[in-house]
């Protein structure tokens, strides 16, 4: 279990607390082993105290289920992001704040992620909001670009490596790949060594377009050479064209 009073990452969050440096959205990957030492440390420094039923402490989804966006009037609508647009608005019962953590972040779909757009963007004066969870690399990039992004990772994570830039670079990678003699489970290392260099770099948009890489290498039965094409192509090409042959892939 990751410790975090030994974690860079973490110290450096509660020193920004501490200093009352604290952003109106923040969002942190980590283990879901700590999440709920992250809701419990933030939600004492935020709100004063912490105890789960804090009537200013609003939290949505669980570590390994995502929130719905809810439909008003039916129980979905409970603890769901439309739930938690409205009760966030309400002024603090207890505290001089109101502190609303989304878990499982990184798995909102499109329509639940974009309903917490403007929330994320104008909330509240007396609003916080902290999205938690486990893979930064998939985290929505519209609300990636609204938080303070930190990931609080292991010190046994996957070393970030930048991958191939101009065009000699890729030739030369593609030409070694081609080569190789194992299957597609020898691109994951190097896929997921790139991912952690994007999300460290804070290009969200390419740690996202890698990891759907990642998943289609270890999912479809393509073979390397296709592979290593695919590969060239999706990062080579900034064209939205890109993005929808991915999800196409994926969902075939």
């Amino acid at each position: 279990m990751l410790d975090l009073t030994a974690n860079v990452a973490w110290r450096e969050i509660i020193r920004e607390t501490e200093a009352g440096n604290i952003p109106h959205c923040r969002a942190v990957s980590a283990p879901i082993s700590v999440h709920a030492e992250i809701t419990e440390t933030l939600a004492r420094m935020i709100l004063g105290s912490y105890r789960p039923s804090h009537p200013d402490l609003l939290v949505i989804g669980t570590p390994d289920k995502a929130p719905p966006i809810g439909e008003y009037g039916k129980p979905s609508y409970e603890r769901s992001c439309r739930w938690l647009i409205d009760s966030i608005a309400l002024r603090p019962m207890e505290s001089s704040r109101r502190l609303a953590v989304i878990n499982c972040a990184d798995k909102l779909n499109k329509p639940a992620g974009n309903s917490l757009l403007k929330l994320a963007e104008e909330p509240p004066s007396h609003a916080y909001l902290l999205f938690l969870m486990e893979d930064g690399r998939l985290f929505l990039p519209t609300l990636r670009s609204r938080s303070r992004f930190t990931a609080v990772t292991t010190d046994e994570g996957i070393p970030a490596k930048k991958p191939p830039h101009e065009a000699q670079e890729w030739a030369e990678w593609l030409a070694k790949t081609r080569k190789s003699t194992g299957g597609n489970d020898t691109l994951t290392p190097e896929l997921e060594a790139w991912g952690t260099y994007a999300l460290e770099a804070g290009n969200a948009d390419m740690a996202a377009r890698i990891e759907k890489l990642r998943l289609i290498s270890s999912q479809k039965n393509l073979s390397v050479p296709m592979m290593a094409d695919l590969i060239m192509l999706a990062l080579m090409e900034e064209s939205t064209d890109i993005e929808r042959i991915l999800d196409d892939i994926r969902q075939a």
